[in-house]
């Protein structure tokens, strides 16, 4: 029986469908649900330390800079997880969230041992072949680490993009 669901949320256009098929199947086995979104310097709009040199020197006024884009930065995703309690709530979900740094991977899964989940809902970013191989998959790791079932949520967007991808890698195969 599924009463622990824990949705993996990121700020991407996959995530409408990730939060659309937990809050969907949360309703039908009255599960609760813990929506995680975790804090990563992979994560698109991740503030970047100045640097301005090879070797990395910082005075005081660049580290309070990042220090502060770094807090804007997580509280926009705990902003992001209200919201989505929120709308959960308001569908007739328990809902709880939270917000941890670090590997997402690895972090999803601890989380989902730490709960005690029966399920953890992911979505892809459609990635294949070598891209894969060197730029990751958290959903491929969770799939192979987690200590529960995981159900991967795949969107029109992964074939949009992956479709894209080839289509402009073949007009540069062809511009040669």
């Amino acid at each position: 029986m599924i009463s622990k669901i824990l949705v993996a949320v990121d700020h991407s256009e996959r995530n409408k469908s990730v939060f659309d098929s937990a809050v969907s199947l949360a309703k039908t086995t009255d599960a609760t649900l813990m929506l995680l979104h975790v804090v990563s310097e992979d994560e698109a709009g991740y503030p970047v330390l100045p640097t301005y040199s090879y070797y990395p020197m910082l005075d005081d006024n660049d580290y309070e800079i990042y220090q502060k884009k770094l807090s804007e930065h997580k509280q926009l995703g705990l902003n992001f997880l209200q919201h989505l309690t929120d709308k959960a709530t308001e569908a007739g979900i328990e809902t709880e969230y939270t917000q941890l740094t670090g590997n997402p991977g690895r972090t999803i899964c601890q989380l989902a041992s730490t709960w005690e989940a029966d399920l953890i809902i992911v979505g892809s970013r459609g990635l294949k072949g070598l891209k894969e191989m060197f730029l990751g998959s958290v959903s491929n790791y969770v799939t192979h680490h987690a200590p529960c079932s995981v159900l991967i949520v795949r969107t029109e967007i992964d074939n949009e993009t992956n479709l894209d991808s080839i289509i402009s890698e073949e007009k540069v195969a062809n511009s040669n």
